[in-house]
């Protein structure tokens, strides 16, 4: 099933060409291709999980929107992307109420310290956001975005940030902050197949495999 399409299909055409928009020139860690995915989890586990699809739709694909904006202003793109869709969503026509919905789906899909998600549809947008960060596509965006920034893929300096160490300190963390029952079934796959790459990397670091 693709549930990307089927996300897609449910949403006006003209919000979908003006969200799109915002991803032109982002890295391919953070670019549409990326959106796409989280909307595919957010379609499939909204569906598991019972909620309300009108909301989880649009804060999925609306969620990242901000991500340009952040690399020139240092704000924090769930803030600019709120904002964004604010503005969006009600020249589409959207309600006031539906709108402020969504704005806090966007809000805590970036979830730290404060205000964490408590809805239904906050905790499967997290939800969605964090697993395209394990897995297959998770290594392969850590290996991406390094090169982006100019990170080496190994060295021995331990001040050094590399994609080994992105995993060890936050990917391999992941799985156990997700917040529904469907994500956490996925998670446990994505993760397993993440140990294994990582520890095939150390034994080939090593010159032993």
């Amino acid at each position: 099933m693709d549930y990307a399409a089927l996300a897609l299909e449910a949403l006006p055409e003209q919000l979908v060409e003006k969200a799109k928009r915002y991803f032109d020139g982002q890295d391919p860690a953070h670019d549409w291709q990326h959106n796409l995915r989280v909307m595919s989890l957010c379609e499939r586990i909204g569906r598991e999980e019972g909620a309300d699809m009108q909301v989880l739709r649009l804060a999925a694909l609306l969620h990242d929107i901000g991500r340009a904006e952040e690399r020139q202003t240092k704000q924090c793109h769930a803030e600019i992307s709120a904002r964004e869709a604010e503005v969006l969503l009600q020249a589409e026509g959207y309600p006031t109420e539906l709108i402020a919905v969504v704005q806090k789906a966007i809000l805590t899909h970036r979830f730290r310290k404060n205000n964490p998600p408590t809805t239904r549809e906050e905790q499967i947008l997290f939800d969605a956001d964090k697993l395209d960060s394990i897995g297959a596509i998770g290594v392969a965006r850590a290996f991406t975005y390094s090169g982006v920034i100019g990170q080496p893929i190994h060295t021995d300096d331990p001040e050094q940030h590399t994609p080994f160490r992105e995993f060890a300190m936050k990917l391999s963390r992941c799985k156990d902050k997700l917040m529904t029952a469907t994500a956490q079934s996925i998670a446990a796959e994505r993760h397993r197949f993440m140990v294994q790459f990582f520890e095939q990397w150390e034994r080939e670091m090593q010159g032993v495999s």
